[in-house]
């Protein structure tokens, strides 16, 4: 068995997080979560009591840093910090009201918080010397949807900071890596189609193509999509416009 490693993962108590948080419990490694719903981090408290959880709420500044606080005070260290935490809400900017506040909110939880977090958390990843940051991201980053254009405009931004960051970070050791899912079941992506993947298939697929060291991971459909959208965009955006 590899030795025990150190696991961060936001948004670890639902959907893909959690089964993230079980598997790499199951591989005998340390996993610090975090999440904002109480009930759904103590399900995952009894499921896996060696998981350490914090409740927290990304959008919050001082919610941000008291998790950065916590992981301190629980390691010296961090191997891989997944930053899987997001939220998607419908905004109508002709016919609607756009409240501001779930758009500020939106960019904060997608995109400020792993950015901010990565940035405190980058001297445990290097202490390793060879830590790894983990940007879940999404097809819509680059063929968006007309219902969510805050949503998808972060994911755009989220992966063009992981491309950027590993640039920077290429003589460091720490590796990044950018993962984008096909649809998932989720509660984000409930009633959206038959053809998800189970967030079980999604996280198995992702723990080994990282164990591999894989820093692009396109999962499902995804690989053909952006072969559609390379050879007829057109098309892509039609096929997505509306999803």
């Amino acid at each position: 068995m590899s030795r025990q490693k150190t696991v961060v993962i936001t948004g670890g108590a639902i959907g893909l997080g959690r089964e993230l948080t079980r598997l790499y419990c199951e591989q005998g490694h340390r996993v610090l979560l975090c999440g904002r719903t109480k009930s759904a981090l103590e399900e995952v408290r009894s499921m896996h009591p060696e998981a350490i959880a914090f409740e927290t709420d990304l959008a919050d500044p001082d919610g941000r840093r008291r998790f950065v606080d916590f992981i301190h005070e629980q390691s010296g260290s961090v191997d891989l910090l997944i930053h899987n935490a997001a939220l998607q809400f419908p905004h109508d900017f002709v016919g609607g009201c756009v409240p501001l506040e779930k758009l500020e909110t939106e960019v904060l939880v997608n995109l400020l918080a792993p950015i901010e977090l990565t940035t405190e958390l980058l001297p445990l990843l290097k202490s390793t010397g060879g830590g790894r940051v983990v940007f879940i991201s999404s097809a819509l980053a680059r063929v968006p949807k007309q219902s969510a254009p805050v949503y998808c405009a972060t994911k755009a931004g989220l992966s063009n900071f992981a491309r950027a960051l590993r640039y920077q970070l290429e003589s460091t050791g720490v590796s990044v890596s950018d993962v984008v899912p096909d649809l998932i079941v989720t509660r984000m992506a409930m009633g959206r189609g038959d053809k998800a993947l189970s967030a079980f298939e999604a996280a198995q697929k992702i723990v080994d193509e990282l164990g591999k060291g894989k820093k692009e991971i396109r999962l499902g459909r995804v690989p053909l999509l952006y072969t559609l959208h390379r050879l007829l965009p057109d098309l892509a955006y039609g096929i997505l416009r509306a999803s």
